[in-house]
């Protein structure tokens, strides 16, 4: 009804026949999905910047968007499609005219990281924070983060907050032979937080 013609299922019902549109059967509808996004995802060359973390992912995607749609022509995550589903449908949408690719993850167990990591390939990659959302599912903390930052495991840079020590732990932990750029307040920051300052209106941030 909603012109749709192709479909991926895992079971050829008999009232499919009637239809005028393609079936193809499968015994895992959303792993044979993100099988096709990978596909998809292979065949383009471009800069892939990968968002994942416990808050934060949809707004800083939306940010650097609002920032460099100007300069590039970008294909990015509708909305927060970032699950075992919205990830390949977003990277689905990459085009001949995609320059650069903002994709957020999300997860909410162990193993989920894996497979879409595999989708998005991002060759920089943006760590927000790691809070206790989705915290039932993991033994820690610290299980959480290095779970999440399995996204990053071929990405070429990672960009972080370094005064976060969970997350710092971690990246040292898994030894990624990628280049990291860091924020803080700390002075082995690249850019160092000097001062916040508030008001209804706006935040000023002083840094170096």
């Amino acid at each position: 009804d909603k012109n749709v013609r192709n479909f991926i299922v895992s079971d050829f019902s008999p009232q499919f026949k009637a239809l005028k549109a393609n079936f193809i059967v499968v015994e895992n509808p959303a792993e044979a999905l993100q099988k096709i996004a990978k596909y998809r995802r292979e065949q383009f060359s471009i800069p892939v910047i990968g968002i994942t973390g416990s808050n934060g992912k949809t707004i800083v995607k939306e940010w650097l968007y609002q920032l460099l749609h100007k300069n590039y022509k970008i294909t990015r995550s509708p909305r927060s499609y970032n699950s075992q589903i919205g990830v390949p449908l977003s990277v689905w949408q990459l085009n001949k005219n995609t320059e650069l690719g903002i994709f957020e993850a999300g997860i909410s167990e162990m193993g989920e990281m894996q497979k879409l990591s595999a989708i998005i390939q991002p060759t920089i990659g943006i760590l927000t924070t790691i809070g206790e959302a989705h915290q039932e599912n993991f033994v820690s903390m610290k299980e959480k983060c290095l779970e999440k930052l399995k996204l990053f495991a071929q990405s070429e840079k990672l960009i972080y907050n370094i005064d976060d020590k969970l997350i710092d732990i971690c990246v040292e932990q898994l030894g990624y032979k990628t280049k990291k750029f860091t924020w803080g307040k700390t002075d082995k920051a690249n850019i160092k937080i000097l001062d916040i300052k508030k008001d209804v209106h706006q935040t000023r941030i002083s840094y170096s």
